[in-house]
């Protein structure tokens, strides 16, 4: 059976893996090798990934706590300017293309993207869903360390995930 692949979703499984493994890389700093991910491996190990995410300090992560932090990481690397909003021009910078996903996450249609207003993007949207539930091995819903490393390791000899 050969399935067809669109540009949508090409589009939604790169977003998918991009925020999973931003979620690997942020709260464990994993896949060294890669050199674009050097820096933000590097911003992880330095503010601690997993102390930072896990908001409420139980020593486990909710959907919503991996969600807001991983928004905000993203909101703050194409924040270029640090104003606390992103333009359009901000966000497409890397793809000019992306403007769907600029338009999805501003919600009031103001023209700017709030900090607010990608965090209740990444709490809707769940494209870390399916695999915040391949990793909660225990199913309690919260990821654990040992839970996020075991995962990541599964998924490192996938090229996709990289």
């Amino acid at each position: 059976m050969t399935t067809k692949i669109t540009l949508r979703s090409r589009k939604n499984l790169a977003e998918f893996h991009l925020g999973l493994l931003a979620l690997s890389v942020l709260l464990l700093a994993g896949c060294a090798s890669n050199k674009n991910l050097q820096p933000v491996m590097a911003t992880a190990n330095a503010s601690g990934g997993f102390e930072l995410a896990d908001a409420n300090h139980d020593g486990k992560l909710s959907r919503d706590e991996a969600a807001d932090f991983l928004a905000g990481e993203i909101f703050d690397a194409r924040d270029t300017d640090h104003n606390g909003q992103i333009t359009k021009a901000e966000w497409t910078a890397a793809d000019k293309k992306d403007t769907t996903g600029f338009t999805k996450r501003d919600t009031n249609h103001d023209g700017v993207m709030t900090r607010e207003e990608a965090i209740k993007y990444s709490r809707t949207r769940g494209l870390t869903k399916k695999a915040f539930a391949e990793a909660d091995k225990n199913h309690d819903g919260f990821l654990d360390r040992a839970e996020i490393q075991a995962y990541y390791a599964s998924r490192e000899g996938n090229p996709a995930s990289h």
